[in-house]
């Protein structure tokens, strides 16, 4: 693992942050510091601050535009495109995704499987020629 928390691999499109360590969280309420004094300029910077938009009497600008609009038609279009695009686009990245990162598990797992059976097999074919010639050594030679 890496100093930043990244697992390397032969991939270096691989490298997924992992967590390391676990911090606890303090349950208890820090102190409060003591009151720090302004400096006098602070004061002066403090009335320089504008007004918020409702104190200058501005409604909040709303989410969507009013009804009716170009904008209205062009948002509504693209949050249709959205709604019916972005889920197969989602999907087919997640899917293209997953098989790449598959392939080279598929590989390790292939490898490692071939490897055990490899040695079970050599077990068992060991096992199977003591078996076979145990009764020619048994018996002495004339």
């Amino acid at each position: 693992m890496t100093p930043d928390g990244r697992n390397p691999g032969p991939n270096p499109d691989n490298n997924i942050p992992v967590l390391t360590e676990i911090v606890e969280l303090e349950t208890q309420v820090p102190a409060q510091a003591p009151p720090v004094q302004a400096p006098p300029h602070a004061a002066a910077a403090a009335a320089i601050v504008p007004p918020a938009p409702r104190e200058q009497g501005l409604a909040p600008t709303p989410a969507l535009p009013p009804a009716g609009t170009d904008a209205a038609r062009v948002m509504g279009e693209v949050m249709w495109r959205f709604q019916s695009e972005w889920p197969a686009l989602i999907e087919a990245q997640c899917r293209a995704a997953l098989e790449s990162r598959l392939s080279l598990l598929t590989e390790q797992l292939a490898a490692d499987l071939t490897r055990t059976l490899e040695a079970r097999l050599m077990d068992w074919l060991g096992a199977a020629l003591d078996d076979t010639l145990a009764p020619q050594r048994r018996t002495p030679p004339r």
